[in-house]
């Protein structure tokens, strides 16, 4: 059988397209980096059993729709039509690709299953020269290698994100070094991304953020502020690079380690590129954080940005872990702000309960689900956000001081597609209709584990028995990229044996250190 360059398999559009032949003609050949659009003029014709469009800024199912897809664009949503073209999805719920509101990619296959026993994101010991069993330590060593070992990496993950449905990220790199990373990975895979280097990057954060002495915030200003010019030189190179999917953002890590000076440069910075903000906001979970805010500015996180005109950028903020309830909420709601909740942050079950996502919810405040680290499964995450916030709901309820919604899965699916999309003013994102971008996703809500025998009466909540596994096509901008829950782009025994040799060389050096010491039990 003659094999087929990627160019001509993204623009087949035939039922028989999904079969085992054509995929297994695909990995037999080399993987291809041609994340071009579909073939100018070629029409895909996608029929689900259940599609989800927008309703408003609202969300509903349709049965038995078709739809119809040119070059990077979806054309027409309609009616089921009988075609021996379309592409079938029986028992599979359309839905448009996911957004992640807040990633560190590079970051999360690393500390995946040694984060999860913490009581936060460290474990002390009783010997000062036996270093904490924190998250942050393998994210520093991460600096320290190679270019081709860090895409390695950063490949894993991001092949995990499109995998599950994730098509988009707002991503906080943990350095200049490991944002050109995603940026040479996301090209190769076609992934539509906002990228910022965090700054100050994992080599400098530590030591201003857990300061004793003021004076080191002072004097780290000049260097802070060389890394900000160098994170927008960059960003400035690849601005609307590979037809618009590539924006860069600005993102300051976390309030506490910035001065007025910096924040003014990075408030520049994301004027001049025009894509937004992305940080951290959390430093009132720690009391000796918010105590170093109160020292340096008087005031508390969410009142020092506002008086920095950073809600307006627009802003994305991952966590809100301690802010005033009663005050902040509503500050954010009338901002341009976008609430990035991550259910899975600091590891599954050990920070996400205490994310404030029912309240915002109910506050109005606008809101996107982040993958943040650890897991890169997006549908499990969206189930989180529903279990978890109902969790919160029913156990704060009474006793809050500020109102509670109890989220279901329609919140937690607005919060995956128009929630991020609203946030980066998109209105060609995050929605199925005439006119986005041909950003798409199916689920099979049909098969064993996630189905009832029978076609299910409301699919969208068969959602929450589904996981990753279970979506099986991805498109971004008109090119496919998952297929019969085939990785398309890149071979998939490749990415995950290349990933591992450097999972288990960074490992290798936290054993050196002793860094994996017994867990409490």
């Amino acid at each position: 059988m003659k094999r087929l360059s990627r160019r001509q398999f993204v623009g087949v559009g035939t039922a028989a397209a999904f079969g085992s032949p054509l995929l297994a003609t695909l990995e037999a050949n080399d993987p291809g980096t041609d994340t071009t659009p579909q073939i100018e003029g070629r029409t895909i014709v996608v029929q689900p059993t259940w599609v989800v469009v927008p309703d408003g800024e609202k969300l509903k199912p349709l049965r038995d729709h078709e739809v119809v897809i040119r070059d990077d664009r979806i054309a027409e949503v309609r009616p089921r039509r009988t075609s021996r073209d379309a592409i079938a999805a029986d028992g599979q719920i359309l839905l448009a690709g996911f957004i992640s509101g807040h990633t560190h990619s590079a970051a999360g296959t690393m500390t995946r299953g040694f984060v999860e026993e913490n009581s936060f994101a460290s474990v002390q010991t009783d010997d000062p020269s036996i270093p904490s069993r924190s998250l942050l330590r393998p994210m520093v060593l991460m600096e320290d290698l190679s270019d081709d070992e860090l895409d390695d990496l950063t490949a894993l993950n991001l092949a995990e994100m499109l995998r599950s449905g994730c098509t988009t990220q707002v991503e906080m790199s943990l350095s200049l070094k490991q944002m050109r990373s995603y940026v040479r990975v996301a090209r190769r895979y076609g992934i539509r991304g906002y990228p910022g280097g965090m700054v100050p990057g994992m080599k400098r954060l530590l030591a201003i953020w857990g300061r004793a002495d003021d004076r080191v915030l002072q004097e780290s200003e000049p260097e802070t502020l060389a890394e900000i010019a160098a994170n927008l030189a960059f960003a400035r190179s690849i601005n609307g690079a590979e037809n618009g999917r590539i924006r860069p953002m600005m993102a300051p890590s976390v309030t506490s380690v910035h001065t007025r000076s910096t924040f003014e440069a990075i408030d520049r910075g994301a004027e001049e590129l025009g894509n937004g903000i992305h940080i951290h906001i959390q430093n009132g979970w720690d009391p000796n954080d918010r105590k170093a805010l109160q020292r340096v500015w008087g005031q508390d996180e969410i009142p020092i940005l506002q008086s920095l005109g950073l809600l307006g950028a627009p802003t994305f903020g991952a966590h809100l872990l301690g802010i005033d309830l009663q005050k902040d909420l509503a500050v954010l709601a009338h901002a341009r702000f976008t609430f990035a909740h991550c259910p899975s942050a600091a590891g599954a079950s050990v920070l996400p309960s205490s994310q404030p996502y029912p309240e915002a919810l109910a506050a109005g405040v606008n809101t996107c689900i982040g993958l943040d680290t650890h897991s890169n499964d997006y549908l499990e995450n969206i189930k989180l956000a529903v279990m978890q916030g109902r969790a919160r709901s029913q156990l704060l309820g009474r006793s809050s001081p500020v109102p509670l919604t109890e989220p279901t899965i329609w919140h937690a699916l607005r919060s995956a597609t128009l929630g991020g999309a609203h946030g980066l003013g998109r209105t060609d994102l995050g929605r199925i209709e005439a006119g986005a971008k041909a950003d798409l996703c199916t689920v099979d809500v049909s098969g064993l584990l996630v189905g009832n025998g029978a076609p299910p009466r409301e699919p969208w909540n068969n959602l929450l028995y589904a996981n990753g596994l279970s979506v099986r096509n991805v498109m971004t901008d008109g090119t496919w990229q998952v297929r019969d829950g085939k990785l398309v782009f890149d071979d998939e025994a490749r990415i995950v044996a290349r990933g591992g040799v450097v999972v288990r060389k960074v490992w290798s050096l936290l054993e050196a250190e002793g860094f994996f010491v017994p867990m409490p039990r």
